[in-house]
């Protein structure tokens, strides 16, 4: 019971000190769901760990500033940047980002999960719903 206990606590720690990394995993889950098929997405957590991991990180290849979910779809680049309502770009995601928009790549930031979901639709990247006309609910035709 005592483990189970500390679990809890450090877990509702975690979730206080890392709300991006929350939104984050909420909007992959929505992601799931909603993206069409054949769209190809990855999330890479680069953030956190400490220097010891960012230096390697770095020495491996890791740029500063590309977007927290990177999509693909018939040859085309999305970029998705993850904030909380508070969150601000850094100088090298400002940069990164207007360098893949020059460059024809679609990249746009969400705050919450409707912001995700509306940016997906907005890039075609959702499957489409049909009404069901029995009753009244959409129907993924996708």
């Amino acid at each position: 019971m005592k483990a189970e206990r500390k679990v809890n606590k450090t877990r509702k720690k975690l979730i206080r000190r890392e709300p991006e990394l929350n939104l984050q995993t909420d909007i992959v889950d929505m992601l799931r769901k909603k993206l069409k098929k054949k769209v190809l997405f990855t999330a890479f957590p680069a953030g956190g760990g400490g220097r010891v991991r960012g230096a390697k990180l770095k020495k491996a290849g890791l740029q500063a500033g590309w977007p927290d979910i990177q999509l693909v779809y018939q040859g085309f680049y999305y970029g998705l940047e993850v904030k909380t309502e508070t969150g601000r770009l850094s100088p090298a995601q400002i940069d990164l980002h207007k360098r893949l928009t020059d460059d024809g790549c679609s990249v746009a930031v969400a705050r919450s999960v409707s912001d995700a979901l509306e940016i997906i639709v907005d890039w075609g990247l959702a499957r489409k719903h049909k009404q069901n006309v029995e009753s009244g609910s959409p129907t993924s035709i996708a």
